[in-house]
């Protein structure tokens, strides 16, 4: 008689367990193949890192970065150095200018006659030329410095010349010969009659000579002339040896007594003419018209 055990090919009692509410619990079979799989997992190698790979690959990214790199700078940095130090070509490149001209415009045809070539022969006489030009220049102008400083300019011929009173007086100088520069005030006794050396130098008014000297103080060449109406007449800085009178003498209004100089104390040919009514000085413009 066989004996048949029901219980073979199931799962154990205690394997499968079922819990109280019902659900099933995990058999102690599938919990001993978790672990026996879980096992196995963790005895496989795992991966490991290589340096001499990931030194490799980080140099190659360097060597490409580089690459990349170091050209692009040096084509930005010669560009600006460039355009800091632009060379001739670039200057003249950038300065070029375009004309645009209109089909109905011709051009004018160039004639030899035009033009003048000059030797060096010729160049060398046309320098020569100049300075002759500029030297006789300079001793024009050293000359007339000269005379102007000594007061040696050459009187105009004056001889017996004079002029007619108006009003029993004369103007001193011939009219329109002179200007004024400045005249009595801030120190100064007269008025200042601009004219050019030699311009003939009359006497105002009818009187006597009490000074005529080529060295009267500051004055230089200077005659001074009573009237005997109690004024008195001086003229200065007149030519070194114009004088036509002499102390003691005679004279008439408009009678030629010297002329115009730069002597004494005195910048320039001008007439120093002072008028005095009782001593005192006087402003001789209204007096004169001058």
């Amino acid at each position: 008689m066989t004996h048949t055990d029901s219980s073979a090919g199931a799962p154990d009692a205690a394997e499968s367990e079922t819990l109280s509410n019902g659900a099933s619990a995990i058999s102690r079979r599938d919990m001993r193949r978790a672990e026996r799989e879980f096992r196995a997992g963790a005895k496989k190698p795992q991966s490991t890192v290589h340096p001499v790979r990931s030194l490799a690959t980080v140099g190659a990214v360097l060597a490409l970065l580089a690459g990349v790199a170091i050209p692009a700078y040096a084509a930005t940095s010669g560009s600006a150095e460039q355009s800091d130090n632009p060379s001739a070509h670039e200057l003249a490149e950038q300065n070029a200018q375009t004309l645009s001209v209109g089909e109905g415009v011709k051009a004018d045809d160039l004639e030899v006659s035009n033009y003048a070539a000059t030797t060096p022969e010729e160049i060398e006489e046309q320098k020569a030329a100049e300075a002759a030009k500029r030297a006789a220049k300079a001793a024009a102008a050293e000359k007339a410095a000269s005379t102007a400083s000594s007061g040696t300019s050459t009187p105009a011929d004056i001889g017996d010349s004079s002029v007619e009173p108006v009003g029993g007086a004369v103007n001193p100088l011939p009219a329109g010969s002179y200007y004024i520069s400045r005249t009595v005030g801030g120190g100064h006794a007269g008025a200042d009659m601009v004219a050019p050396g030699g311009t003939p130098i009359y006497a105002a008014k009818s009187g006597t000579v009490t000074v005529s000297s080529e060295g009267y103080f500051g004055y230089g060449v200077a005659v001074k002339i009573q009237h005997g109406d109690g004024t008195e007449t001086l003229y200065g800085h007149m030519t070194y040896g114009s004088r036509q009178v002499a102390a003691g003498q005679q004279v008439s209004a408009g009678q030629a007594i010297g002329a115009v100089g730069n002597t004494g104390r005195s910048y320039g040919a001008h007439l120093h003419f002072e008028y005095h009514i009782n001593g005192a000085v006087v402003d001789p413009v209204p007096y004169f018209g001058l």
